[in-house]
């Protein structure tokens, strides 16, 4: 599997993270043998953090006249059922500083019956299995909508040496209160995106001269770099590559990292498997470097306040009114 690695500074005992910028099966197998090689590949380089995309282990959902395919795979690859994986992940990671911490993942979990789309944190410090260290997908597509139950609007946040890093779902990047609740109120200093997310959907503007084949994909460009920027904190994306097992829908991939600025300082592939590795990514000192400029944080809690306060007038200029 190709690796794209970079090194953000010379500061070693800032973190080491590795993004996984993968095409998924739908088979538990294939995709818990993938999650394999990229962990030992994550220890033989060092990293400190592996990032899987979403439904690492089951592959994303699709339409079908007959449901039954899907929900049997979900219950093959459910989160309970693959603890034998998760078990050997788990004790291969350091606490050290040395090596591989932390495993982000995504998968899906059975709680009262029904299946939730949720986020996984491995550390040997760390019982998975607690409510308080998982997240729930909250915001669920059409597709998605007949399989999961929608998560609570409750968000988790990891405190790690490096940081605090909160977490979203795919989907989920495109509701800014979210992200805007990570980073004003759980002052999170990162925010890992796990999706999905496809890239075909075509927009047009003829007299323009303007179009656009990739339009899902230009809005994970977009939504990555404006959450980075709009609330100074990291964006650390890992997406889905290339086509759907099934039925063929392309992923964008491009995964990535997104400075508190909002600039994209490393990207994965659009069309192909592939690792990123950024060593000695400075993530907080990064960040008050940011915010040494604009503090947008304290200029909107000054006044967001006033702004509830007073409301919004409405005036219709045709009426005059």
């Amino acid at each position: 599997m190709r690796i794209l690695e970079r090194d953000f500074s010379d500061k070693e005992e800032c973190p080491s993270i590795l993004i996984a910028n993968l095409n998924l099966a739908s088979d538990v197998k294939t995709n818990l043998s993938t999650m394999d090689e990229v962990v030992q590949i994550a220890h033989e380089k060092r990293a400190n953090m592996v990032i899987f995309p979403e439904l690492t282990v089951t592959g994303y959902v699709w339409d079908t006249q007959d449901p039954r395919e899907v929900r049997e795979l979900l219950e093959e690859g459910e989160n309970e059922k693959i603890r034998p994986s998760i078990k050997r992940f788990r004790e291969s990671l350091r606490d050290d500083g040395k090596g591989l911490e932390y495993i982000f993942y995504n998968n899906v979990r059975k709680k009262d019956g029904d299946f939730y789309n949720s986020t996984f944190v491995l550390n040997r410090k760390i019982d998975y299995r607690r409510e308080e260290y998982i997240y729930d997908k909250v915001f669920l597509t059409p597709v998605e909508r007949p399989y999961y139950r929608q998560g609570s609007d409750g968000r988790l946040t990891i405190e790690t040496k490096w940081g605090i890093f909160g977490f979203l779902i795919c989907y989920d990047l495109c509701f800014v209160e979210l992200a805007k609740n990570y980073a004003f109120k759980d002052h999170t200093d990162a925010i890992i995106t796990m999706a999905d997310w496809r890239s075909e959907a075509f927009r047009e503007y003829p007299r323009m001269n303007i179009k656009r084949d990739h339009y899902y994909g230009f809005l994970w460009d977009l939504m990555n770099s404006s959450k980075a920027a709009y609330n100074q904190v990291w964006s650390l994306g890992a997406n889905m590559v290339g086509p759907h097992a099934v039925t063929g829908d392309y992923f964008w991939g491009g995964s990535g990292i997104w400075a508190p600025s909002g600039m994209k300082i490393v990207g994965a592939s659009n069309i192909t498997e592939e690792l990123i590795l950024v060593r000695n990514l400075d993530i907080k000192g990064q960040r008050f470097k940011e915010r040494d400029d604009f503090n947008y944080q304290i200029d909107f809690a000054s006044f967001y306040k006033h702004m509830e306060e007073e409301g919004s007038v409405c005036t219709n200029v045709e009426s005059g009114s």
